[in-house]
């Protein structure tokens, strides 16, 4: 059996057993398209190491691509497509975990600011009302990248302020409220809205091109990369990435948390309400999100010193 086909059977198999396994099937197509027209026997271990090792430094995505064909060769292995499986049997430490960059509110408006200079191009594809809105939208309600961008139209139910999530990457759909002020933006960009086409009624993109299509990612990105060029807002702190659109999801888990602390709210029993909002699986998944700032560890010290006091008088 080839190569290509045992993958294709093992990632048609996780899906038909209800797993996503999206991010699985990219690298093992990936691994698959790598080493050609081969049969699975044939695989050599220097093809796999080289696979892994990709180009430029080692990162975290060695590993994931490990874990990916680990359970690859699990299941052809258990099933007698191949004998042993050629993986490396020493597996080098995982890089240091990567830290998300956390704007400022200066660096906010300069980025808001930025998008002013789309208007200069009253007929371009993207109106820039609809990259400012995105902006606000990822930095209001965290949410992530690709659900802000499959919002619709009735999705976005402005007399309510909720925003309907729907199938996200837990297969669950969600009601996310927003705020007054955000309300009153999103009504705004609304009203832009209306002047662009609707290709499929109610159901056409809330966030969209000027011909009513919606905004892909890949354009959303590179967008935000030429803002952010224009704003100079840059990591300075030698990290593998500059910042990014995703980013704004950790800096909105960051500034609920710093200010339940201030407010002194009981941290510990709300963190459950936060992953329900950001749409995580459990609470593991929010607590990736909170990155350790200077406000928030000054925070969470003020109150640990407010509940040490306290103890100290019983």
């Amino acid at each position: 059996m080839t190569l290509a086909q045992t993958v294709a059977d093992y990632v048609t198999l996780k899906q038909a057993l209800g797993m996503r396994f999206r991010t699985e099937a990219r690298i093992l197509t990936a691994f698959a398209r790598a080493l050609g027209a081969v049969e699975l026997r044939d695989v050599p271990p220097r093809a796999v190491q080289a696979y892994l090792a990709g180009a430029g430094s080692l990162t975290t995505f060695w590993h994931r691509k490990f874990e990916a064909l680990t359970g690859f060769y699990r299941f052809a292995v258990g099933r007698g497509y191949a004998a042993r499986a050629p993986l490396p049997t020493t597996v080098p430490k995982r890089p240091a975990p990567f830290v998300p960059y956390l704007y400022t509110p200066a660096e906010v408006q300069r980025l808001l600011a930025a998008t002013a200079r789309l208007a200069t191009r009253p007929r371009a594809a993207l109106p820039a009302a609809t990259v400012r809105t995105l902006l606000l939208l990822l930095y209001g309600t965290g949410l992530r990248l690709g659900e802000a961008l499959a919002l619709t139209l009735a999705d976005v139910d402005l007399p309510e302020s909720l925003l309907t999530i729907r199938t996200s990457k837990f297969y669950k759909t969600r009601l996310v409220p927003v705020g007054p002020e955000l309300t009153r933006l999103l009504a705004d960009y609304a009203q832009v809205r209306q002047r662009f086409p609707r290709p499929v009624g109610m159901a056409s993109a809330f966030l969209a091109l000027r011909t009513g299509q919606p905004l892909s990612r890949g354009r959303a990105e590179a967008t935000f990369r030429r803002l952010r060029g224009a704003a100079g807002v840059q990591r300075t702190d030698g990290a593998r990435y500059q910042p990014r659109l995703h980013d704004f999801r950790h800096g909105f888990a960051v500034r609920r948390l710093t200010a339940w602390y201030h407010a002194g709210a009981d941290v510990q029993r709300l963190l459950p309400h936060l992953a329900t909002y950001l749409g995580h699986a459990d609470l593991a998944g929010t607590q990736r999100y909170l990155t350790l700032t200077p406000e928030l560890l000054t925070a969470a010290s003020q109150r640990f010193a407010a509940y040490a006091l306290e103890g100290s008088h019983d």
